[in-house]
């Protein structure tokens, strides 16, 4: 079994892993640094730092429009997250997770879900369909879905036009 070792992580100012069997393949260095979620430790974007790996939170221009959370290092995006909450009845869509093509399968697409879960915990959640795309088929196969994919807005959600007319869920009168 292989021996992990925890450290800091100079290159992006937070705590890291290090995986002696995943540095030991090629092509792969094994060092993962490790970013907490939570929304107590996502910032405004006016407080991004050049030299630490952070989750930026740009919130919505009014209550249920989209908002995001971004994992960046001062201006470089690694990638980002968009949603939907509506704190009125308490429904949440995950709208799109985008990932740099450079950093993908570190992780970063991991945390940025978990952030957003993280900041409606109690919300029920939905997200748009996933599509055909095998590189989000086996995100979403890997990480699991954050609740069912097919839309639930709510009336905030689909007067801020949310979710597309196409996948909004049908009335089942």
């Amino acid at each position: 079994m292989a021996r992990v070792r925890q450290g800091w992580s100079q290159d992006y100012g937070a705590p890291e892993w290090l995986c002696e069997a995943c540095y030991a393949l090629p092509g792969r260095d094994g060092v993962w640094a490790l970013i907490d979620p939570a929304p107590s430790r996502q910032i405004a974007e006016d407080q991004v730092d050049e030299y630490e790996l952070r989750l930026v939170l740009l919130p919505p221009s009014t209550g249920a429009a989209i908002g995001a959370v971004q994992l960046r290092m001062g201006h470089t995006i690694f990638g980002e997250v968009r949603f939907s909450l509506c704190g009125i009845d308490r429904r949440a869509i995950l709208v799109n997770v985008e990932v740099e093509e450079k950093h993908r399968r570190r992780g970063a697409g991991s945390v940025l879900v978990a952030a957003a879960v993280a900041r409606a915990a109690r919300f029920e959640w939905t997200m748009l369909p996933i599509g055909q795309d095998p590189v989000a088929v086996a995100f979403w196969a890997r990480i699991g879905a954050v609740g069912p994919t097919s839309p639930y807005p709510c009336s905030h959600q689909v007067e801020q036009k949310v979710v597309p007319a196409k996948f909004r869920w049908t009335q089942w009168w």
